[in-house]
């Protein structure tokens, strides 16, 4: 019960906070102007994506203990996770005979899952460092598949015609320091260096700073919108991510072994992942592609706070597996 609390403080707590600095700038209360918010919150996020979880994630694997072969394919469940996602979400879109627009947004909102910030810090509040490398191989192709894959597909349902294309596939700069940090704790997994014991309090430590920071930054673009206008939606993409996701990668987990991992914890670490709420990237496309915006945004809102359901049933359902 501490550790559900403590995640659920963490995570509503930064949110809110960086929702009421908003408030306050908006009210005068503090002299910040549109551009210098905009410049505040970036680089909170750009700490968190580019320093905080890659180091975090290569001190992890630093000192993993002889890291299992099957682990490999946790990059594939994660692939499988984001494609299944967006594959139930067109097909509850057409199912709700919503619009071009809106079935773009759903699509947003089943495939974009927020891992780096909530799900980190759920699977590092419930069972230590040890579960950071196994968020890092998890989520290694996210940035990848979303700007080379999702984007694509959200461009096109923000047309009137014309063929879907594929053509921007590109190594994105957030992958590449994720990736050489992998590389790096690996190596030196490898190689048998020491790793230091302080280090692994601190990187579960960056990784709970680096939520903190992503969080209150998104609070602080927060927009609360008509969430009553698009009940069916918000319960069809709790309905994706809360259920149709989980059943299927934790299934896929379970035969490839994981529960015979560690005692089964790379099993319970990918059924959190698994059931993670939509991330706020899924709002960016809408705004980009003239998508409907408040339909993400209600999602977005309506899963984040579907965790205080989640976790407790995660906190059941995680020592069964």
């Amino acid at each position: 019960m501490d550790r559900l609390l403590l995640t659920l403080g963490i995570i509503f707590v930064s949110l809110v906070a960086g929702y009421l600095f908003q408030r306050g700038v908006n009210a005068g209360q503090w002299r910040l102007s549109e551009e210098r918010m905009v410049s505040l919150r970036q680089r909170m996020q750009r700490v968190a994506l580019f320093v905080l979880i890659p180091l975090s994630a290569m001190l992890s694997l630093w000192g993993l203990p002889s890291p299992d072969t099957r682990l490999l394919a946790l990059p594939v469940l994660g692939l499988c996770a984001w494609i299944w996602g967006g594959l139930l979400s067109i097909l509850l879109a057409k199912w709700l005979r919503l619009d071009r627009a809106q079935t773009g947004s759903l699509y947003c909102c089943g495939t974009f899952t927020n891992i780096g910030a909530v799900g980190s810090l759920v699977a590092v509040i419930f069972y230590g460092e040890s579960a950071i490398a196994l968020v890092a191989l998890y989520r290694l192709c996210e940035e990848l598949f979303y700007f080379s894959v999702s984007f694509p597909i959200s461009r096109w349902y923000g047309m009137e015609d014309g063929p879907l294309s594929f053509r921007n596939l590109r190594f994105d700069p957030i992958l590449r320091v994720v990736v050489c940090a992998l590389l790096l704790g690996i190596g030196l997994n490898l190689l048998g260096v020491p790793r230091p014991e302080a280090f692994g309090h601190l990187a579960a430590g960056l990784m709970i700073v680096a939520t903190v920071l992503f969080l209150f930054a998104i609070g602080m673009s927060l927009r609360p919108s008509r969430m009553a206008c698009y009940a069916r939606q918000c319960l069809a993409v709790s309905a994706i991510k809360f259920v149709g996701v989980p059943l299927l990668i934790t299934g896929l987990a379970a035969a490839i072994g994981y529960g015979d991992i560690d005692g089964g914890l790379p099993l319970r670490v990918v059924a959190i992942l698994s059931a993670m709420p939509v991330a706020m990237t899924a709002l960016v496309p809408p705004s980009l592609f003239n998508l409907d915006l408040d339909l993400a945004n209600a999602c977005w809102v309506f899963s984040t706070a579907g965790l205080i359901v989640v976790l407790p049933a995660l906190l059941i359902i995680l020592p069964l597996l």
